[in-house]
């Protein structure tokens, strides 16, 4: 079907689950260039990302190189090697959010925490630092455009302003990583970024600029929809006490139920491409220059895959054919690691507080600041 985004620009929006996954596999006829003027941002805000193509957002051969120097950062064996370490950090911010104050943020106390704290070990860096150095030069930044609009005389625009902000945390990241990169460089140690440095910068395969970029990544991208699936999937399984006995009748059932919460609530929402050529979708003809949204959650809803879409069932056996990371060659890279850090989030969380419940009605919670997406990041909670 057609929609058109906050520009007024109609895009394709690609709801059939075999249709979803064909856009998805063809690299070649569905670019997913961030810089390309075609390329569709669903919000305004997003325009000051352009400038900073990633990894999801790079199409091949660039694409290509790059993830052939991460996947083995992420395979299977590598995210259960995390397992001993994550368990640790859910069990210490556990110990400290049931030692806390009732009610309790359960993303502010736990799940933001945890999926910070792994990621950050898992690049070999400190996630308190990252934060204070991000936040003083997102300050600093943000200084200077107010000191900018008051000079000029001219009314500072919003939307202007918002975009600004994004662009100005997206650099003073890229800053913070670099930092780290150079310091890797020097005093290596047994972490990914050294491990990367070692096998492709010091060989000139890599520049430390690049390696900066890529551990952005992985960061952004394993940390916000991983800490909204926490949030999002507690609240949805205390709103489903039969679904959450399931997950609660042993640590076998709770791989299987992860994934019917990926399907069931698919935080990686909007996954948007544009077409490099005339191509036929679902007996549609998308002409080339044209944008496409694929939003994965309709696809994981598709009553043609999945029997009663709207329920929630943590014994479904299909829910693996999932398209909840993507598919194809811009599959979720973290994906291993994110399920294992859900298994252990969901399964200590409701083994070591088992009279949890929502400290707010479910249809009353809302997300911090307004998104496209199903981000979840604060969630009231108690016991």
């Amino acid at each position: 079907m057609r929609a058109r985004i906050y520009n007024g620009k109609l895009i394709w929006v690609i709801t059939d689950y075999e249709d979803a996954r064909a856009v998805l596999l063809d690299h070649k006829n569905f670019s997913s260039d961030i810089t390309n003027p075609s390329y569709p941002l669903y919000t305004a805000i997003m325009e000051g990302t352009r400038n900073f193509p990633t990894l999801p957002t790079m199409d091949p051969p660039q694409h290509t190189a790059f993830r052939k120097m991460l996947i083995s950062e992420f395979s299977v064996r590598r995210a259960n090697e995390l397992r001993p370490a994550i368990q640790q950090h859910a069990d210490e911010l556990i110990d400290a959010l049931l030692a806390g104050e009732r009610p309790a943020d359960l993303g502010a106390a736990f799940a933001t925490p945890l999926i910070e704290r792994v990621t950050c070990e898992l690049l070999g860096m400190s996630s308190a630092d990252m934060q204070a150095s991000v936040a003083q030069t997102v300050g600093a930044l943000m200084q200077q455009q107010m000191a900018a609009v008051q000079e000029s005389g001219v009314a500072p625009d919003p939307i202007a302003q918002a975009q600004a902000a994004v662009g100005f945390q997206f650099v003073a990241m890229h800053q913070y990583f670099a930092q780290v990169v150079a310091e890797k460089a020097e005093k290596a140690g047994d972490d990914m970024l050294s491990r990367l440095i070692a096998k492709f910068v010091e060989p000139g395969d890599l520049t430390r600029e690049q390696l900066a970029n890529l551990a952005f990544v992985v960061f952004v991208a394993g940390v916000a929809p991983t800490t909204s699936m926490i949030n999002i999937g507690t609240a949805t399984l205390l709103d489903n006490p039969e679904q959450l006995a399931v997950l609660r009748s042993g640590r076998e059932a709770v791989p299987g139920a992860v994934e019917e919460l990926l399907r069931y609530l698919s935080v990686l929402d909007l996954l948007p491409r544009v077409a490099a050529a005339d191509v036929e979708i679902g007996g549609t003809l998308i002409r080339k220059g044209e944008g496409v949204i694929v939003p994965n959650a309709a696809a994981n809803r598709d009553e043609k895959v999945f029997a009663d879409p709207e329920v929630l069932d943590l014994t479904r056996p299909t829910a693996r054919q999932h398209i909840a990371f993507g598919h194809g060659i811009h599959q979720c890279l973290g994906m291993n690691v994110a399920r294992v850090q859900l298994e252990i989030a969901f399964e200590t969380l409701f083994r070591r507080i088992p009279d949890l419940r929502l400290a707010v009605p479910i249809d009353e919670i809302r997300p911090a600041m307004p998104s496209p997406l199903p981000e979840l990041n604060q969630l009231l909670v108690t016991w």
